[in-house]
């Protein structure tokens, strides 16, 4: 596995999203996938947690869905927030 998607495991969402989303939609291999898109994904997961834009994400991130999810949401934001300084 190439270092970028090993990086980019770190975070449980942004995984799910590379492998379930994306390899799906796509119809192609973890592999294969680009950097850019890679880092385009990343931008999007964390904007699920911190954007304002209505997903179930950010309740979990501000503790609506009760401590175990906000912890998970924190570590998330925080595993995408180190992908992201060190690959973007």
């Amino acid at each position: 596995m190439k270092p970028i998607l090993k990086a980019a495991f770190a975070s449980d969402e942004l995984a799910y999203q590379l492998q379930e989303i994306i390899c799906h939609d796509d119809q192609c291999e973890l592999e294969d996938i680009t950097d850019a898109l890679i880092i385009s994904e990343a931008r999007h997961v964390l904007d699920k947690y911190t954007g304002g834009i209505g997903f179930v994400h950010e309740e979990e991130y501000n503790g609506e869905h009760g401590d175990e999810a906000q912890a998970e949401a924190v570590r998330n934001v925080k595993a995408i927030k180190r992908f992201l300084k060190k690959y973007s």
